[in-house]
């Protein structure tokens, strides 16, 4: 049997129209599947906490984004994790914090910053963390232990886990490890765009605990944080100089983000004689900042002397000289936010790249000078206006000399 011809005819238009119906609904549930995506990722949910999503989304196609966020999150699923997140964790708990993504001091010191809030809480941490970042945590007055082997983790008890992100190094250990306990993770699922990593830190360990702290609070005390035993404060006794002194970090990995004019610098501070100049000029850094140092050594200054320890120090070592110091000179780099974590203040060097006001915080105490390209860009005189700043003026000590 045939149907008729304005029969069939309807009865396929309406297939036709059905089928565009589903279409754009599923179409509907997909762009708001990728909108949901896109929005935990790149924004942070403290409105108070600076953060650039317009310029990471601008250069990052939306399916990229929402593939890295569905792809993170099905691994937790397929583990079985997801039923044990929690949005806090109670501060009576056993907590192991798992630091396994970025390696470089720098941002291990802004991510975990925020662990100042529970000083003195008598909470029970510890830290499972990178090797290389193990000597910057281990004497920390926060983390009751601090191990750079899961097996020295395992055993011991815990009840929570606290994961600083997303990353797929730590969904992993979570899941082959500690399958069976709840956590909870400071940064979620949020990655790319460029944040200010400290105050996110506070923020995020602040809401995880249930401080109650308010914004303003956060934002006037937010800083690096890091802390040191007396013996590590001591080994730096006999090197201290027993005259005022200035520190200055040379050297660095990212040429962007390394000065290259220390020795012309050092010799307009010579010649600035209305600056209030310590009479020794210390220089820190690592080895790679071996080269810079030895330029400057060869130099010599009617008004101030130079010592070097380019190399030969630990960051906690390097910490205690910077907190002894009257100023800290350097770039964005691991040593400033190290430096950070004192109560020194600072001149700060940073390329156009590297927006100041997502590294500093008002605690940090520091002039900041942004490039309008590398940070050698920067001319002395600037810096020098700075360290007029900072250090003062000697037409002022004249003046009360003179009274």
């Amino acid at each position: 049997m045939q149907w008729p011809a304005d029969r069939r005819s309807r009865g396929s238009g309406a297939r036709r129209a059905a089928t565009v119906r589903w279409s754009s609904r599923a179409m509907k549930k997909m762009f708001r599947l990728i909108d949901r995506c896109v929005a935990e990722s790149t924004r942070i949910p403290y409105e108070w906490v600076p953060h650039d999503p317009a310029r990471y989304l601008g250069n990052t196609p939306t399916l990229k984004i929402a593939k890295k966020f569905l792809h993170r999150r099905l691994s937790l699923a397929a583990g079985g994790q997801l039923a044990l997140a929690r949005p806090t964790l109670p501060r009576d708990a056993r907590i192991l914090w798992l630091y396994t993504g970025k390696s470089n001091f720098g941002d291990a010191t802004m991510d975990m910053a925020g662990r100042s809030l529970l000083r003195g809480t008598g909470m029970s941490i510890d830290l499972l963390t990178l090797p290389k970042l193990r000597p910057l945590f281990e004497e920390d007055d926060v983390f009751s232990n601090v191990f750079d082997r899961v097996d020295d983790a395992l055993k011991r008890d815990y009840d929570a886990i606290l994961l600083n992100e997303f990353n797929f190094p730590s969904i992993r250990l979570k899941k082959e490890h500690f399958k069976r306990l709840p956590f909870a993770s400071l940064f979620g699922y949020f990655y790319g765009p460029d944040r200010n990593q400290t105050q996110f830190s506070f923020a995020a360990i602040n809401h995880i605990f249930e401080l109650g702290l308010t914004p303003a609070y956060l934002c006037d005390i937010a800083k690096p944080y890091l802390h040191s035993n007396v013996s590590t404060e001591r080994s730096v006794d006999a090197i201290v100089p027993d005259t005022r002194y200035m520190c200055i970090a040379v050297g660095g990995i990212d040429p962007r983000r390394t000065y290259e004019r220390w020795t012309e610098l050092l010799s307009a501070l010579d010649d600035a004689t209305d600056i209030d100049v310590p009479p020794t000029i210390v220089l820190l850094g690592a080895p790679n900042g071996a080269d810079a140092a030895e330029a400057i050594c060869r130099h010599t200054y009617a008004r101030f002397g130079i010592r070097s320890f380019v190399g030969q120090l630990s960051l906690l070592q390097s910490r205690a000289m910077v907190a002894r110091s009257a100023v800290f000179v350097g770039c964005d780099g691991g040593m400033m936010h190290v430096a950070h974590s004192t109560d020194v203040g600072s001149v700060t060097l940073f390329a156009h790249i590297e927006p100041m006001h997502l590294r500093l915080t008002p605690s940090c105490n520091s002039i900041g000078i942004q490039s309008r390209g590398a940070v050698s860009e920067i001319d002395p005189p600037e810096i020098l206006s700075a360290l007029r700043t900072k250090l003062g003026s000697t037409s002022g000590q004249l003046l009360t000399d003179a009274a």
